[in-house]
């Protein structure tokens, strides 16, 4: 994926409603590779109800806003930009100073604002719980955000289309919606959207990645003998098929609590 072309523009200071003394400095490095990242998304999503494949639908997902895990800062792998709504609920859950907050330069081509303001939490768990409830919603939860309803319904029934209702709803900004809209408005797959792809390597490569890391092999995405075999050994503990391919039974039980 190619690096996204940021703002230019000179910073004017935060919004009124952010306390400036809360701002948190962006560090030098995230602090993680690729294979930690994964093992830490994959294992906060399974411990929320994620099924293996739901986790790396989401945890790709978390890899392409996060650049592999290089851009993670402060909880926050999604970019999820904070709002004068959420400023208002946390000083009245938390007090009068305001959340704590990050800045970044807008990207162009999601028509972002010339600089960004993020949310900070205190850890990626923390993050992909309220990430779930906000984006995926399950049926019949509440949501502050009804517009990703049928990306959640799509979500949590395996419906691979859920990546396309989250773009829709305009997850990746208005530009990507109308992109979307004018591929199906077109006759033209879904898969014809430049981020659709892209998304689905990245979920195989994150399921390849948290597997390896369960099977204490090189986690390198890449699936090969070593892999194979130590999958083998896993299925035949299971009673099942060896195959090392990484099918449905497999992932349940190299989840934890599933034998392996």
């Amino acid at each position: 994926m190619s690096t996204p072309r940021k703002s230019t523009a000179p910073y004017g200071g935060p919004p009124k409603w952010l306390d400036a003394r809360h701002e948190l400095e962006l560090p030098e490095s995230s602090g993680y590779t690729e294979q930690r990242f994964v093992a830490e998304v994959m294992g906060a999503l399974l411990a929320l109800g994620c099924s293996p494949r739901q986790a790396a639908e989401v945890c790709a997902n978390a890899m392409g806003e996060a650049a592999r895990g290089r851009a993670v800062w402060h909880g926050n792998p999604y970019g999820w930009k904070i709002t004068q709504a959420h400023s208002r609920a946390w000083r009245a859950a938390n007090g009068p100073d305001g959340p704590p907050w990050f800045k970044a330069r807008g990207n162009v081509a999601s028509a972002d604002s010339a600089w960004c303001f993020y949310r900070a939490f205190p850890s990626i768990a923390e993050s992909v719980g309220e990430w779930l409830a906000h984006f995926v919603p399950r049926v019949g939860a509440s949501t502050p955000y009804p517009r990703y309803r049928k990306a959640g319904a799509a979500f949590w029934a395996d419906d691979p289309a859920w990546f396309r209702e989250l773009i829709l709803a305009g997850y990746k900004g208005e530009p990507s919606a109308e992109l979307m809209r004018d591929i199906r408005a077109a006759g033209k797959r879904d898969t014809d959207h430049p981020s659709v792809p892209g998304h689905h390597a990245l979920a195989r490569t994150s399921l390849r990645l948290w597997a390896q890391h369960r099977l204490g092999v090189e986690a390198d995405g890449k699936w090969g003998p070593k892999s194979r075999a130590e999958c083998c050994a896993v299925q035949r503990g299971a009673g099942l098929a060896e195959t090392g391919e990484l099918d449905d039974a497999t992932l349940a039980a190299l989840a934890p609590g599933g034998g392996a």
